[in-house]
């Protein structure tokens, strides 16, 4: 039986692991044919393998490694820009003791990098050939994070709120072109992230960890609905939903 992705091909940065590496799968279970990205060689290369597609080493920091992988290949329906970090080892990091205190020019730098950076540089490489095309639906993942507070990690909050807004905008101008845009903003995932603290943390506020294969769940209703500049979310115990903002000048 065909899947509901049959005969297209899909691009994952963050491949190798969690999120990415679940959308790796389910894509290929609905007939995709799969490119995953990512640093991690040895990983990016067993997951590619286990879905049949290939794997292309790509730091998504960079500007000009981005615009060389899609010189080479850009004929894609799909493209997920998923690759993130948090701002620690893992998303909730040890206590500190007052806000911002452990936060280095490095650190910052580096989850800006990936986090912002490389979804921008995705977005700007493979527009122009999406809209040449008038098709192709970008999936950006985001985060719960990106909508709601997340205290215990505020730069990873600013990064993925930055995410939504990007999605949010750039949906409007994409519209014309037959291009789609959304973001995946799901709540803690089963992921390496997500620390045995940030597991307590989870639970104390009634939120839970989802197991990772909600990732593909919510990656298809993206794809099956094609709301340009669309968040869609999902936490432990509550079906996935398109979150809407109310326009505070809305009559």
């Amino acid at each position: 039986m065909a899947g509901q992705l049959t005969g297209q091909r899909a691009f994952i940065t963050g491949g190798a692991s969690g999120i990415g590496a679940e959308m790796a799968r389910r894509f290929s279970a609905e007939g995709a044919t799969v490119v995953v990205a990512d640093v991690n060689d040895t990983l990016g290369k067993e997951v590619a393998a286990s879905v049949s597609g290939t794997y292309v080493h790509l730091d998504v920091t960079s500007a000009t490694a981005w615009d060389e992988v899609f010189v080479k290949d850009n004929n894609f329906d799909i493209v997920c820009l998923n690759a993130g970090v948090s701002t620690y080892t893992n998303v909730v990091g040890d206590p500190e003791p007052f806000p911002l205190s452990r936060l280095t020019n490095d650190m910052f730098e580096r989850i800006s990098s990936i986090n912002i950076d490389g979804v921008v540089f995705g977005a700007r490489a493979i527009i122009p050939h999406m809209c040449n095309r008038k098709s192709g639906h970008i999936l950006v993942t985001a985060s719960l994070a990106g909508i709601i507070p997340i205290g215990p990690d505020p730069i990873y909050g600013l990064t993925k709120h930055a995410m939504v807004g990007f999605v949010k905008s750039l949906g409007q101008t994409l519209e014309p072109h037959g291009v789609c845009i959304s973001a995946l903003c799901p709540g803690f995932v089963d992921t390496p992230l997500v620390s045995p603290l940030a597991r307590i943390f989870a639970e104390s506020f009634s939120l839970g960890v989802l197991p990772v294969d909600i990732a593909g769940d919510l990656a298809m209703r993206a794809l099956s609905e094609r709301i340009n500049g669309s968040q869609w979310v999902v936490s432990a115990g509550f079906p996935i939903a398109q979150y809407e903002h109310k326009d505070p000048f809305a009559g």
